[in-house]
């Protein structure tokens, strides 16, 4: 989303194609650096738990809706701008 010196401003866009609200876990593995905060815009957050530098995993503090998509944000400094995996309930990532 935005670059700037030492860091930058990613997203996951996470849509609920089913027919039921569901929550939902994001993972996300980068080489080196550090993870500084997620969020979730406008909505109770989530848990956040770190594994190793700016490796992560999010689960959510509320239900997407059917049908509907949100945004997870995070900011990190020192990393690769290109994670080295992601998945959303355990199913890869696309559009990288």
């Amino acid at each position: 989303m935005q670059s700037f010196d030492g860091g930058f401003i990613g997203e996951v866009l996470i849509a609920n194609a089913t027919g039921e609200d569901r929550g939902w876990t994001v993972r996300l593995d980068f080489s080196g650096g550090r993870l500084v905060t997620t969020w979730v815009e406008g909505v109770p957050q989530g848990t956040v738990r770190q594994t190793d530098g700016a490796d992560f995993t999010y689960v959510s503090g509320v239900d997407v809706p059917a049908g509907a998509s949100v945004a997870l944000r995070f900011h990190l400094e020192r990393a690769s701008t290109r994670p080295q995996g992601c998945t959303v309930d355990g199913v890869r990532c696309t559009g990288f």
